[in-house]
């Protein structure tokens, strides 16, 4: 096979193996310009557990998400009763909380923890790995964890509506 064949071949093995590669890509949009990150939110009842205690609390996430995705949740915090206060989250803009929409429906989300400051049952959760659900229903999109487990005894249930919509497409 002469030199020009060869880089043809690659040339057509690579278009092939992208092209394999982004037929399992999911989206989210509206991106920004140029598919640049936007900034969202993501507001609604949280339960923290502790060795089986349950905080009932709101979440208030915040942080930016771009059209292939990719999110990082760069503020979290806990708010309600005063005990809700007492949870720390740890995500912040030098260390966030890393998404990805793995499919249509599924959310990984690592690097999660939160530092639960109450004398009896206080410790640090994580940092770990949990998985969620991401969906949409035409006007409203729900950020939902069920009981994902944290390491150190923790536990984190959740239903968080975004702002602004975002339209997920597989």
């Amino acid at each position: 096979m002469n030199k020009i064949n060869k880089i043809q071949a690659g040339a057509a093995l690579a278009l092939a193996l992208g092209c394999v590669a982004s037929a399992g890509a999911v989206t989210i949009t509206p991106p920004g310009a140029g598919g640049a990150a936007i900034p969202f939110s993501a507001v609604g009842p949280a339960t923290v557990s502790k060795g089986g205690v349950d905080v009932d609390c709101n979440a208030v996430f915040s942080g930016t998400v771009d059209g292939a995705g990719n999110i990082l949740i760069t503020s979290a915090a806990f708010k309600g009763i005063p005990v809700c206060r007492m949870i720390k989250a740890s995500a912040t803009v030098a260390a966030p909380w890393v998404g990805r929409v793995t499919a249509q429906n599924q959310l990984a989300i690592g690097g999660v923890m939160v530092d639960v400051k109450t004398p009896i049952l206080g410790g640090q959760c994580g940092p770990s790995q949990v998985a969620g659900t991401i969906g949409d229903n035409g006007s409203e999109t729900t950020i939902g964890l069920s009981s994902a487990p944290l390491a150190g005894g923790c536990a984190i249930s959740a239903t968080l509506s975004t702002t602004p919509y975002m339209h997920v497409t597989p």
